[in-house]
């Protein structure tokens, strides 16, 4: 069964600055860098940085190669959670879906450009996914990171799923990509204690949860309804073969 499409996604347009969302915040979060244009960062926990990366040369003079984007990170957990060899996944509404050109291939992106279908792409975006609970939270007194992240990990399992852990460690880092990340998150692996009531944050859009047993997720993988990249390499760090 399809599950409705609740939210959608649109390109940013000047009259997003005067805006406020139904919790009384500003739609538009993301601001100017204290260095000027060559970025965005938000106070959540992100940064954005339009980056221009160099070679040196001998006498280490440097060669200017291209722009990119640079997305640079809060420490956050990637939180996987077992109960008696079985894993708890939640739903989250992400705006992703399937590519708008199939038949472009490598022209993909210049096509999108060329045949302003920016907008048209966004509204194909949108779609339910199982996911293992992850996300950054605030704390600008913490000094230790690894506490830091094992109490993330609570946090966002806790919110997110109703799931209380124990035993929490730490299983590995992962880089999402490393050609846009400069830093890779933390894996947290932890044993299911007791369950809750989610009470994901305002912003979120989070379903139920639900616990699977590993043949339930290599079938899924196998058909396309699970495909979350931090998941899959989180279940591997944590030694769940799929």
């Amino acid at each position: 069964m399809t599950e409705p499409k609740n939210a959608g996604v649109g390109l940013l347009e000047t009259d997003h600055f005067n805006l406020t969302n139904p919790w009384g915040k500003p739609v538009v979060g993301w601001k100017e860098t204290s260095q000027g244009f060559g970025g965005l960062f938000n106070p959540q926990g992100w940064a954005a940085l339009r980056a221009v990366l160099f070679k040196l040369a001998p006498e280490s003079l440097k060669q200017w190669l291209y722009d990119q984007i640079l997305l640079v990170e809060n420490p956050g957990a990637i939180v996987i959670m077992e109960l008696d060899g079985r894993i708890a996944l939640t739903r989250n509404f992400r705006m992703v879906g399937e590519r708008l050109l199939p038949e472009a291939a490598g022209d993909y992106i210049r096509r999108l450009n060329e045949e302003r279908l920016w907008n048209v792409l966004l509204d194909t975006l949108g779609r339910w996914m199982w996911e293992t609970p992850r996300g950054l939270i605030n704390d600008p007194k913490s000094q230790n990171l690894e506490e830091f992240i094992l109490r993330t990990a609570k946090v966002e399992a806790l919110e997110e799923s109703g799931y209380r852990l124990k035993d929490v460690r730490i299983a590995g880092r992962v880089n999402a990509n490393s050609t846009f990340f400069a830093h890779a998150q933390y894996i947290v692996y932890g044993k299911i204690e007791s369950q809750g009531e989610a009470k994901p944050e305002d912003l979120e859009m989070i379903g139920n949860s639900k616990l699977f047993t590993l043949d339930q997720l290599r079938e899924m993988n196998q058909t396309g309804e699970f495909e979350d990249g931090l998941t899959l390499a989180g279940l591997a760090l944590c030694g769940f073969a799929l």
